[in-house]
Formats: structure tokens, sequence, C-alpha cells
């Protein structure tokens, strides 16, 4: 019998909705694989922190959502967790992982050096149709935090990031990013938008300025201190997943009793 509330932790139709890929995406696996269309629509999911971690992810709902077979399903999901993205479950699902606060500060770090790195470089190629580009999802992204459209604020981070690093010409550095993307997407759903930054002092408006300037030292920076800025709130998010249960249940009391 399933118990009450244990819907919000399984993958279903109504509970989660794929982000699309850019023609971009498509251009790399083509429109008629379904194989390839499966996983990049879950991989995709991952990065833009459409599922959660902890979350069991079911594959007929999944093959429901994409609109094909449990097979493209099943062989994407083997995919991504030979990624490190999702872990086995039972016979006939996967888990988004909850990774370890060791784990966490790893990735953080070598996305630091990696995404400053692309960064650094995309000052030198990036277009001024690009900069206009950002500036107008930066708008977007000030919006939704204010409208607390979490999925929203997602979507739209993850593309501002990825137009920056498509345009470094790194390929190979921006391969390795996705990966760390994949692992670490589900957690920004557990960032703390009641603490958003201004629209003025936001991290993303230093990366544009160093961007515009052609200043690739400076963008680096600003990279990384828009990764130190979103960690240091994810971090607090990530020692609670990995709380005891018991110490899980004590904290709330202790609040619970505080507000009183």
């Amino acid at each position: 019998m399933r118990k009450a509330g244990s819907r919000d932790a399984d993958s279903s139709a109504s509970s989660f909705k794929l982000p699309m890929p850019t023609e971009l995406d498509w251009l790399h696996v083509g429109r008629d694989n379904l194989h390839a269309r499966a996983y990049l629509l879950l991989r995709k999911a991952l990065m833009a922190g459409r599922f959660r971690p902890g979350q069991r992810l079911l594959l007929k709902p999944l093959a429901e959502e994409l609109g094909v077979s449990v097979t493209p399903v099943r062989e994407a999901l083997l995919r991504l967790a030979s990624e490190r993205g999702l872990v086995p479950h039972q016979s006939r699902s996967m888990m988004v992982p909850v990774l370890s606060v060791g784990r966490f500060r790893e990735i953080r770090d070598i996305r630091i050096e990696l995404e400053g790195r692309a960064a650094e470089a995309a000052a030198n190629n990036i277009s001024a149709s690009d900069i206009i580009a950002l500036e107008k999802m930066q708008e977007q992204l000030m919006l939704a935090r204010r409208q607390r459209d979490v999925q929203a604020v997602l979507a739209i981070n993850e593309e501002f990031h990825f137009r920056i690093y498509r345009s470094s010409d790194l390929p190979v550095v921006c391969g390795l990013i996705e990966s760390l993307w994949v692992q670490i997407g589900p957690l920004l759903t557990l960032n703390d938008f009641s603490a958003s930054a201004t629209a003025k002092d936001h991290p993303h408006r230093a990366i544009l300025a160093s961007l515009a300037a052609g200043d690739g030292a400076g963008a680096r920076r600003a990279l990384a201190n828009d990764i130190m800025w979103a960690s240091k709130y994810l971090e607090i998010a990530v020692v609670r997943l990995n709380e005891p249960a018991v110490d899980k249940k004590k904290r709330k009391t202790i609040t619970s009793v505080s507000a009183n």
C-alpha cells in the first residue's frame, strides 16, 4: 500500500515537467533517435533540477511522459547511472542520489576550475548578440526569483551558464562541466531563494560586466564567486539531507518549540 505523501518521492507525468532541449541539443542526437532523445531529455532534466535528491524514477511513468517505450528509458537511466547522475534503487527504478558533504565540496571545487576556465575563454570569443541575450536572460531570472518560480529560475540559470560555456570554444571542458551538472543539478532545487540577491548585486552582473569588457581573468573570478555564493546555501541543505532521521526530528521539534 502506498503511504500518504509518497507520490512526491516518485516520478509521474503530473509531478514533473521535462525541460525541452535546444536546437543545438537536437542537432547532436537527431529528433528521430528515440534512445538518444530519452537520454537527452532525462539528462537535461537532471541538469536543470527537475528531479530532487532521493527521488525515485520509475520506468513506466517516465516512458509515458516521453512518449516512448520503456526500453529507451531503461537504457537512458542506465547510462545516467554510469555517469553518477543516478543510482540503482529497485529492479524497475533508479534513484537520484543524495550527495555526501564531501562529494558536494569536491564537485564545487572542480566546477570552479572548469567553469572558470570556460568563462575566461568565453570573454575572448563571445559575441555582442550573446551578451544581449545573456542580459535578457538575467532580467528573466530575476523576475522568476521575485515570483518564486523555482523551475523557471533553474531553467534560465542553466541556459545562462551554458550559453557562456559554449562560447568558450572548449568542447571537452564543456562536456566535463555538463557531467558535473548532471550530478549537482538536483541539489539546485534546495537553494534558498528567499536569500536571493537584488538585481544590482546578483553575481551574474559581475560575470556579464567582465564578458562585455573582454576581461577573461575577471570573468573567471566572477564565475567562481557565483558558484561559491550559491554553494554557501546549498551546503546547508546538503548537511541537513545527510542528517540521521532522529537528528532531523529533533531539529524540527526544537524549531517548533522556538516558534511558539
